[in-house]
């Protein structure tokens, strides 16, 4: 397998991975993660559903990425942008189904935590561009020099207030994931790196 189909795949499973951990947030019952709490909350300014909101929210990033660094739009950008409202609601059946006791919901918050976490930093690891929030994520990243565990949680303290003072309702999940999301991330793409760079050794030597 090539290292392009192996990219496309990492973007592919993470994408899953997001799906997943947005339907285990649901269920779970505590709360949004900042970015859907954002997206909540303006919904509900402009009167829009939380998933016409969303696409709009992402047009916008991407329009801004366009003009600010057009290379982290990629093939990735646009598989993960479809991707994951498809996994939402593939596995959306199987998870959201309101039942289960307390310490089932904590379990489901705690694996929605590290899939989301685990999911972004695959696909941006993939080296094919980023979903808008994600490539924008890495943008000020860069240019603020700033590691991408510090930049996440600035962003997501900005999300998480302004959702709320537009009306998002904030729980104790979006706190959570302000506070570990990035390390998540940041660990996920610095562990990918450290398998590639060994693989890329071990090719040497042979």
């Amino acid at each position: 397998m090539t290292g392009k189909w192996k990219a496309v795949l990492m973007v592919v499973a993470g994408s899953m991975m997001m799906g997943i951990s947005i339907d285990l947030f649901v269920q779970a019952g505590f709360g949004l993660d900042p970015l859907s709490l954002f997206q909540a909350g303006l919904g509900g300014v402009l009167h829009l559903s939380l998933g016409t909101t969303s696409q709009l929210l992402m047009i916008s990033i991407l329009i801004l990425l366009f003009f600010l660094d057009r290379k982290r739009i990629g093939i990735g950008t646009i598989l993960n942008s479809i991707l994951v409202g498809t996994f939402i609601n593939l596995f959306s059946p199987i998870i959201c189904t309101g039942g289960g006791n307390t310490a089932a919901h904590i379990l489901c918050l705690l694996a929605g935590l590290i899939l989301m976490g685990a999911g972004i930093g695959l696909y941006v690891a993939a080296g094919l561009g980023e979903a808008g929030m994600d490539a924008l994520m890495i943008y000020l990243s860069q240019r603020l020099k700033r590691n991408v565990n510090t930049t996440r949680r600035v962003m997501d303290i900005i999300l998480a207030a302004t959702g709320f003072l537009l009306g998002g309702k904030m729980g104790a999940a979006t706190v959570i994931s302000m506070l570990v999301n990035g390390s998540i991330i940041q660990f996920t793409i610095e562990l990918i790196g450290r398998i590639r760079r060994r693989r890329n050794i071990g090719t040497q030597i042979l």
